[in-house]
């Protein structure tokens, strides 16, 4: 258990005993007071007493009902109103005529306490305005003298106010928690979309190299034996390549330079027979960038063997002002990006820029060719 967990436990506890302690004074107190009287009948006292038990058993229920949550708590309105009127029934009984003794207004302050917990933030100040002009009514029908349950209505408010204030205090605790096990939930979703879309841009250029090199085989086959099982050493070399780094991705998370991207990219392009240049210097990308980047290449290059046949493909890297930029330019067939709609391809790239604050264009260019540019602001962090 972590030292968040401990405090949280810690905060559990203290809320529930104070609820527990405040349930019990407000009926043990008005229980000492009945001994201590001397107008009333054994019969009255113990019926005064039946009252308590009932208004005890159903305002601790109401006020532990808040260790669910201020808006949360479960509520009975046939049981809360049978205890109002008990509570309220107690009060207007049982004030002597010489003292005021606003004790007796605390277990009518435990059941109204419990009945604002869950009732909504409109509702819940209704209740307790609504139930302390009640008590204030009924306190001048049994003494006649508005002055003298003045303190009453004081006493009635303070410990409505207090119960509330500190289950609000314990329900912004359920909520810090609940936000800080979300915000560590997302982070491990992030973390495995990321890893997600690393595995796919490993796997997926590679696999991409092989179907080519097989394909390159099966054609040559009876034409070219020699040349054809190059092809196949070359499919079975990717292969091994392919499952080495998929599982230094998968032991450490690993993240390929941009200088490993382009020099990849360059080779499959060449092994399909096209003419691939590099221009610029992939160091001078910023460290926490080159994977990003590594993403845009080998999707330029990827689209390229896919979707079209080029015989010349520029791939650039440059400063723009503030901005990094790598360009992959071909002179193949125009073609039109189709959004995938999956969070892989183009759509995935721009999904990713955009998190740095940076963005991917993709457009076709005039008569022939097309262009991926991704760009992205040299201070990012990805």
């Amino acid at each position: 258990m972590d030292r968040t967990d401990v405090s949280l436990e810690w905060m559990r506890r203290v809320t529930q005993w104070t609820l527990a302690s405040v349930a019990g004074l407000v009926v043990l107190i008005p229980a000492g007071d009945l001994f201590s009287r001397d107008d009333l009948s054994p019969l009255a006292i113990g019926l005064a007493l039946v009252g308590l038990a009932f208004v005890g058993y159903v305002q601790t229920r109401l006020l532990l009902a808040g260790m669910a949550g201020l808006d949360e708590a479960p509520r009975s309105r046939p049981v809360i109103g049978a205890a109002a009127v008990v509570a309220l029934a107690l009060w207007g009984l049982l004030v002597p005529d010489e003292e005021p003794h606003w004790m007796w207004v605390l277990p009518f302050a435990g059941v109204l306490s419990g009945a604002a917990f869950g009732a909504g933030p409109r509702s819940r100040w209704v209740i307790v305005g609504g139930g302390i002009a009640v008590a204030v009514a009924v306190g001048w029908l049994a003494t006649g003298d508005f002055a003298r349950v003045g303190g009453a209505a004081w006493l009635l408010a303070s410990f409505v106010l207090l119960c509330l204030a500190q289950v609000w205090i314990w329900d912004v605790t359920l909520r810090l928690d609940e936000a800080r096990v979300a915000a560590g939930e997302v982070a491990v979703l992030r973390e495995r979309l990321r890893f997600a879309g690393d595995l796919h841009d490993i796997q997926g250029h590679q696999l991409q190299a092989i179907a080519l090199k097989a394909q390159l085989a099966s054609r040559l086959i009876g034409h070219d034996d020699e040349a054809a099982r190059g092809h196949a050493d070359d499919a079975h070399a990717l292969a091994l390549q392919a499952l080495s780094e998929t599982r230094e991705l998968v032991q450490g998370y690993r993240r390929v330079g941009l200088a490993t991207e382009l020099a990849n990219a360059v080779g499959i392009l060449k092994a399909a027979g096209v003419d691939a240049e590099v221009e610029g210097a992939p160091e001078s990308v910023p460290v926490a960038l080159q994977p990003l980047f590594g993403s845009l290449v080998r999707e330029g290059a990827t689209n390229l063997l896919r979707h079209t046949k080029a015989a010349r493909c520029e791939i650039a890297v440059e400063r723009d002002g503030d901005d990094v930029v790598v360009r992959v330019i071909d002179d193949g067939v125009a073609r039109v990006v189709v959004p995938s709609g999956d969070g892989t391809g183009v759509a995935g790239l721009q999904e990713r820029f955009a998190a740095v604050g940076g963005r991917v264009d993709a457009e076709p260019l005039a008569p022939r060719g097309f262009e991926l540019v991704g760009r992205a602001p040299h201070k990012a962090t990805t």
